[in-house]
């Protein structure tokens, strides 16, 4: 489903990847018309087999949009682009610096053609500096930053977060200033370039910022500790963490002096709080595996729910680790239709995440699955770009798209 936000926005999505499919997919998703351009099939290796992760990455991506074929190689192409261009307000794009202005389809001269056109630019380190030109992963980019040195235990090798935050933070940025760029040009009538790092992204992610406060406040080396020890930034590291109880596993993590009354009374020993053992912070600290170990016999006796709903009540942040089957059954979830099914022409019933806002006022559409190959080439080129069938029939046997 897409929250109508942003009807009568058309993007055309050129990007590949993960940062600029994903922003384009957060544009889909409030509403805008974001068309996929994708290579012709005459383009593309007859031996080439997608994997089932990146069939399943592009699935989830591309929900929503529409995929369209077109060829920017070759003259008949561009110039069905340059009439797209005309019809849009935002384009997104992630080749090497340089690429779009060898394809003759660069900012300036796009700016003259589409005034009001915003252009975003997706590169790994930016359009200008001693690295524009480089390639990268994501363990790349998170070395290179200075946040990979102090994650992983002392003495081992660095470690880098799971998954692909970097390119998808990056992406979320760089929806947040498209649609800045997008309000500014509506105002003034005058578009523009948008030059968006990853490396730069991720850089300034806000986990990074605080990880990086003690340097820069007092030049400290940050160096890496050991989870849940005192000089970890844990006053009182007992009870952080994963703990097994009757029926799987909870996180948990009181933090502070302030939530030690809230954990005493959640175990039912409220008399602890005024034992001489336990009065203090660094008391706590000293009797460290004896208080875990009361806590775990209680978790111990405990399922997850018990767990959550005894923490919560005591103000303590805490929950159940849950499958993904049983986080599709939550009942927040639930309440709130979150999690939506969408018939694919092709993968069939498939489970997807929904939309994490909900606006007063603002219709909501039925949830579109990511487009099949150039499903939507007639509908774009033949009834917006009012392209004949035997014009239509031409540009598909000539390769264009």
């Amino acid at each position: 489903m897409a929250s109508l936000l942003l009807t009568g926005i058309r993007v055309l999505d050129l990007s590949s990847g993960i940062t600029g499919p994903y922003c384009a997919k957060m544009l889909a998703d409030y509403g805008a018309d974001v068309i996929k351009l994708e290579r012709p099939q005459s383009e593309i290796s007859s031996i080439s087999v997608d994997p089932i992760e990146e069939k399943a990455l592009f699935l989830h991506l591309n929900r929503e949009k529409k995929s369209i074929t077109l060829n920017l190689e070759n003259h008949a192409g561009r110039e069905l682009f340059l009439k797209l261009v005309d019809q849009s307000d935002i384009i997104i794009e992630n080749y090497p610096p340089g690429a779009m202005d060898t394809l003759g389809l660069g900012y300036e001269f796009l700016h003259k053609r589409r005034p009001n056109l915003v252009l975003l630019s997706v590169t790994p380190f930016g359009q200008s500096g001693p690295y524009k030109n480089y390639n990268f992963t994501e363990l790349t980019i998170f070395a290179m930053g200075g946040a990979m040195h102090r994650e992983g235990l002392p003495g081992k090798e660095p470690l880098r977060y799971g998954g692909d935050i970097g390119m998808y933070f990056a992406g979320t940025v760089a929806s947040a200033i498209l649609m800045a760029s997008v309000y500014k040009s509506l105002l003034s009538n005058n578009g523009e370039w948008i030059d968006l790092s990853i490396f730069e992204a991720l850089a300034g992610h806000p986990h990074q910022i605080g990880l990086r406060a003690p340097y820069i406040y007092s030049g400290a080396t940050d160096d890496r500790t050991m989870p849940r020890s005192p000089t970890g930034r844990q006053d009182e590291p007992y009870a952080v963490g994963t703990f097994r109880c009757k029926d799987g596993f909870v996180s948990f993590l009181p933090l502070g002096t302030r939530m030690w009354p809230g954990l005493a009374r959640m175990i039912g020993k409220p008399e602890l709080i005024t034992d001489e053992r336990f009065m203090t912070g660094a008391d706590r600290r000293m009797h460290f595996d004896f208080l875990e170990g009361i806590l775990q016999e209680w978790f111990n006796d405990h399922t997850r729910t018990e767990v959550f709903k005894a923490g919560q009540a005591e103000g303590l942040p805490c929950a159940p680790i849950q499958t993904h089957a049983e986080a599709f059954l939550d009942p927040q979830f639930l309440a709130r239709n979150y999690f939506v099914s969408i018939e694919h022409p092709e993968e069939g019933l498939l489970s997807y995440t929904g939309l994490p806002f909900q606006v007063s006022d603002i219709e909501v559409s039925p949830p579109k699955p990511s487009p099949t190959h150039g499903q939507h080439n007639k509908e774009i080129y033949m009834d917006d770009l009012n392209m004949t069938h035997e014009q239509f029939a031409q540009l598909c046997e000539d390769g264009v798209i």
